[in-house]
């Protein structure tokens, strides 16, 4: 390896440290706080956090796991903004189990781009999001290239332009059937929940490309689910992180 190529490494290796630690920082995330994330997918998704929940040992009183009520990513925010709304008026009646948060922590919502991109309502998602004061673990074009992630290492593969297509993908990099029927779903996602710290760093990875290369945003493929795990991640106790 030549000088230059090392100190060209050592550079972006630096870069994406201090990005990953400003987002740390950024993200404002305790242990022990209180999740309620909804979905867009009402079969995947789910499935998969919920898994994850159970790798890190949170107790499922501190995450909330639903799937929105429609599959746009306007309804899923929504329902997020509406969720709270409700758990707090059952909070100030007393109506909360002994086990139940008083508030949540962290809301956010899972979603993919590629519908809301193509109908041109993207920065109107971005913009009630905010509004709602919900985060968004968004992926582009869909869920799949969070978990292409899982098994195919970083990629910011050309291909993968529509969520059929990064489905494929997953199913071809996985070497068995892949779809969002429940049954399915069930079967293989525990084969991607033991990867999912390496997720976390290719898609730090692919940010960190997109960032320099200048890509309009949301980036394709690109995914921000590596920051809700990471978020799970840091309110977890300190001996059970796993990053």
């Amino acid at each position: 390896m030549s000088s230059e190529s090392a100190w060209w490494q050592a550079a972006k290796a630096q870069s994406l440290e201090r990005r990953k630690a400003a987002a740390v920082a950024a993200s404002g995330v305790k242990a022990g706080d209180a999740f309620l994330i909804v979905t867009e997918g009402t079969v995947t998704e789910p499935v998969y956090f919920e898994l994850l929940r159970a790798d890190l040992q949170l107790p499922a009183v501190r995450i909330r796991v639903e799937p929105g009520k429609a599959s746009d990513p306007r309804h899923v925010i929504a329902t997020a903004a509406e969720e709270v709304k409700v758990h707090a008026r059952r909070a100030k009646k007393g109506q909360l189990g002994h086990t139940e948060p008083l508030r949540f922590d962290q809301v956010w919502a899972v979603i993919d781009t590629d519908v809301a991109v193509r109908n041109g309502i993207w920065n109107e998602v971005e913009s009630l999001a905010q509004a709602r004061k919900v985060k968004l673990a968004h992926s582009t074009p869909c869920f799949e290239f969070w978990l292409l992630l899982h098994i195919q290492g970083m990629t910011t593969r050309s291909d993968l332009v529509t969520g059929d297509a990064a489905k494929s993908a997953v199913k071809h990099a996985l070497g068995k059937e892949y779809s969002t029927n429940e049954a399915t779903a069930r079967e293989v996602m525990p084969l991607f929940i033991g990867k999912w710290p390496e997720a976390v760093m290719h898609a730090e990875r692919v940010r960190v490309y997109h960032d320099d290369a200048g890509t309009k945003l949301p980036a394709n493929p690109s995914t921000e689910v590596c920051a809700l795990v990471r978020a799970l991640n840091d309110s977890a106790p300190e001996h059970l992180r796993k990053l």
